[in-house]
């Protein structure tokens, strides 16, 4: 069973354990591109299709600094293999850390219900599209900033 975080769907959601060392926001929109091409072109329906499309690349070789499998529908960024989109199967078990959590969102997980509202008012205040809030937790910039002001 995968860890998650309420911050995993804020703001649009989160991307930012879907790779490393990100180049920017153009970057990381143009990965996606061509990955929701790929998956279109493949347009999986079967669990053994998903498997395949997730399996066309190595889970290292990122585009970008993005994980193959990013892809967007309809205005959402998200990953055709996670489980909520697979009556609870979790496709993306041993292809990627599926119990990552950002150290925003481990610290979030210790806070009490006053300060992680007054950290979810603060992301919501900055109306940060998604690609730029998945940036800012996966570099603790948000936290940081959260931070200085408590």
């Amino acid at each position: 069973m995968s860890t998650i975080s309420k911050l995993c769907q804020l703001n649009g959601g989160c991307m930012g354990c879907c790779g490393h060392d990100f180049i920017s926001g153009a970057k990381i929109k143009e990965a996606i591109r061509r990955n929701t091409r790929e998956f279109e072109l493949l347009n999986p329906v079967s669990e053994q299709e998903f498997l395949n499309f997730m399996n066309r690349k190595n889970r290292s070789d990122l585009l970008n600094g993005v994980c193959r499998n990013l892809i967007e529908k309809k205005g959402r960024i998200f990953c055709p293999l996670h489980p909520s989109l697979h009556g609870g199967k979790d496709l993306r078990e041993g292809h990627c850390d599926i119990n990552h959590l950002c150290k925003t969102a481990q610290e979030f997980a210790g806070w009490d219900e006053e300060k992680k509202k007054k950290f979810t008012d603060f992301v919501h205040d900055k109306k940060l599209d998604n690609i730029s809030y998945s940036i800012k937790m996966d570099d603790n910039s948000l936290l940081k900033e959260f931070k200085s002001y408590q």
